[in-house]
């Protein structure tokens, strides 16, 4: 958007797309028509200038900004109280308009709609509203308002999905598994653990999201089209009227600041990319090589021409979320590096990050919390994965207790696993024998060291798969949502 104080109007690249319709010209959508007297409005150009088809989502937003504006007014005698009445009365009549469907096609931006549409309701007095005001100052404060009003449903979203993880762990305390790197089998650990290491991830998406909420809450309105308003305006008045927790600082600033709105892009695509890493392993895991989980029919499709497919479509989509949300933020990063101070049209351009960023990510995490339900876990076939391979480091431990240092305890069994591969055999068949002609210290009890069970009880350190850790864990995770 941008301050038609100083001429011009807001387009957005969908606007631009759409090659259809008249689009609005001077005296239907405008309010600074009267700059160019008999100026000619061309369809093609009056489409790509108008943002109307982008920034409409911002109505109530704007509704709300131009109510506390109008009592703002009042305050600074602008505007008498039986004008303020009128006003409010009627940018009631202009919510429920907008909130019943009204075409605003007609329109240049969702700006100019309320304040013609309140002009069309109210008459004259209708036109004092703009006084001291900017559309510059606006479209931040519609955005800020936004933002305060969409992430806490965000943050909502991402508690669904952490039950779902937290009801998986709780439902299955006992299952043992393979922990992996480099996707290939390293140690055991409780399943409850493996499906918590993302209950974490998305607490962290969580509070960024939360800490992102701290410098959105700053009301920028007062703040005109870049040095302030003459109006005699109680910032302080405005900014508890619309509920923000801070006022801006420096008028130049709140006008051509979209950081808040790339931040929170930012941290919109670390929550997807923390679901699209867990939505890979559950497609992994329920191929039939692993066959660690089954995905109820519900959350899987067939083919058009193997009928014999499960495929985890869901999943997968959710895998490639992370590619749109990146994509918004790179977009608007691209169209505010090096942006002069302080408003330019290029503005206008933020607003389908802005929307597309916040419902992707919504949907994102509705469909995983519903996909997440109708996981099931196979402990069978995760037991069956855990070879003795597995426990190559407890063998090492097992060395590094009766004396051994570590490093050359590691080289011990690293020999040990080389000479079962060789002999076509796996670690846990080989005889005492074989183990003491490699170092004296193995005695008949490191065949004890094969035991899934107790290579998880001793783990020793807070936040491990430690039985006793992981319960702690699932408790404070309880505390958080």
């Amino acid at each position: 958007m941008k301050d038609k104080d100083a001429g011009g109007g807001g387009g957005t690249r969908a606007g631009r797309s759409t090659g259809t319709g008249p689009g609005p010209g001077p005296g239907a959508g405008t309010v600074w028509d009267k700059r160019f007297a008999g100026r000619e409005a061309v369809p093609l150009l009056e489409r790509f200038n108008a943002s109307i088809r982008e920034d409409a989502f911002l109505a109530m937003p704007e509704i709300r900004a131009s109510t506390a504006y109008a009592q703002g007014l009042e305050r600074a005698g602008v505007l008498t109280k039986e004008e303020t009445t009128i006003v409010l009365g009627g940018l009631e009549k202009v919510a429920a308009r907008i909130e019943g469907g009204e075409d605003l096609g007609r329109f240049e931006d969702i700006h100019s709609a309320v304040e013609l549409m309140l002009t069309e309701e109210v008459g004259d007095v209708g036109r004092k509203l703009h006084t001291g005001r900017s559309r510059n100052e606006q479209v931040v404060t519609d955005e800020r308002l936004y933002l305060k009003d969409k992430l806490p449903g965000v943050c909502a979203g991402i508690e669904g999905v952490q039950r779902g993880l937290l009801g998986l762990a709780e439902r299955w305390p006992d299952a043992v598994m393979p922990g992996y790197t480099h996707l290939q089998r390293g140690q055991c650990m409780l399943f409850s653990h493996y499906i918590m290491a993302s209950f974490w991830a998305l607490e962290r998406g969580k509070e960024r999201l939360k800490d992102a909420l701290k410098r959105i809450d700053i009301c920028p309105l007062g703040s005109g089209a870049l040095a302030g308003s003459t109006a005699a305006l109680d910032r302080a008045y405005l900014k508890e009227l619309l509920g923000f927790g801070g006022m801006s600082e420096n008028s130049l600033d709140a006008v051509g600041d979209r950081s808040f709105i790339l931040e929170t892009l930012f941290a919109l695509g670390l929550v997807v990319l923390d679901l699209s890493r867990l939505a890979e392993d559950l497609v992994i895991f329920s191929t039939a090589e692993f066959g660690f989980l089954d995905l109820d029919a519900s959350i899987a499709t067939s083919s058009s021409l193997m009928p014999q497919k499960r495929n985890p479509d869901f999943f997968e989509l959710v895998r490639a979320a992370p590619a749109r949300l990146f994509g918004h933020a790179s977009r608007l990063f691209m169209v505010l590096k090096g942006l002069p101070l302080s408003y330019n049209k290029d503005l206008q351009d933020d607003k389908e990050p802005l929307r597309k960023g916040i419902e992707e990510t919504a949907d994102v995490l509705a469909v995983m919390e519903a996909a997440l339900a109708r996981v099931r876990p196979k402990p069978g076939r995760m037991r069956d994965a855990i070879d003795p391979g597995l426990f190559a480091t407890d063998m090492a431990d097992y060395l590094v207790e009766k004396g051994i240092p570590f490093r050359e305890a590691h080289g011990l069994v690293a020999a040990i696993v080389s000479f079962a591969e060789l002999s076509g055999r796996d670690p846990g068949s080989l005889t005492i024998e074989v183990y003491r002609s490699f170092h004296a210290a193995f005695g008949e009890d490191v065949k004890e060291v094969f035991d899934p069970a107790r290579s998880i009880w001793r783990k020793k350190t807070y936040g491990s798969t430690n039985p006793d850790m992981v319960k702690r864990q699932l408790e404070k995770a309880k505390s958080l949502i």
